[in-house]
């Protein structure tokens, strides 16, 4: 609004200033819509709108089926579940199929740092191997995997690195690689005279960063 300044006996009009940001919107505003209205027939589609239970309902009947979820392991809680698939006779192909159940075993703490596994027989695999069995199998996991962290070795290896500017590096193998191909070797081993002919396999830990080693259930 303009107002009126007496500038030397002479009355000058001033025109406000206005901040370089202002700016007016113009329109009409649409009102809220009153609660528990439903929305136009028009409104239904497009970005952000639900569609009511019926559609969603009616949709969800007309899309194909979902392809089948290989499944997970988890942390020991208890029992298996009554429809679960353990204790049954093996089915499906290994490599081919995805396994009906992946049994956890779990790493053992009690040594510290060093990475092993627990040798305690879980009940899952009754039927399929031996508590015996499956004992000698983790043991002789955890033997390469002590051979593995081997603070000797690891310490001939850096030396030798450092020594020759890591030039060994180019036809030198370090303990902890040699290591990881003898466990794969063993694995492999294990899973073809022992576990894939029962419907199990044993899958690569390193995968998990040998947080756990993981058993498919076939």
């Amino acid at each position: 609004m303009d107002t009126d300044v007496d500038v030397d006996g002479m009355k000058m009009r001033e025109r406000p200033v206005e901040h370089p940001l202002k700016f007016e919107v113009t329109g009409t505003r649409t009102p809220p819509r009153p609660i528990n209205t439903p929305l136009p027939a028009s409104e239904h589609e497009g970005p952000g709108r639900t569609d009511s239970f019926d559609q969603r309902k009616d949709k969800k009947e007309a899309l194909p089926m979902s392809q089948p979820q290989p499944p997970r392991s988890s942390y020991y809680y208890g029992p298996p579940a009554d429809d679960s698939a353990f204790g049954t006779e093996p089915m499906g192909t290994i490599g081919t199929h995805y396994p009906r159940e992946i049994i956890r075993v779990e790493r053992d703490y009690e040594s510290g740092e060093l990475c092993q596994f627990a040798t305690a027989y879980p009940l899952e695999l009754e039927g399929r191997i031996t508590p015996t069995e499956f004992l000698e199998s983790i043991n002789a996991i955890n033997e390469i995997l002590i051979s593995a962290h081997s603070t000797l070795a690891a310490f001939v290896d850096n030396t030798v690195a450092v020594l020759t500017l890591y030039i060994s590096n180019l036809f030198w193998t370090t303990q902890y690689d040699r290591s990881m191909k003898r466990l794969a070797g063993l694995i492999d081993e294990l899973n073809a005279q022992t576990f894939n002919p029962r419907g199990l396999n044993i899958l690569w830990p390193r995968r998990v960063a040998f947080l756990f080693l993981e058993i498919e259930y076939y």
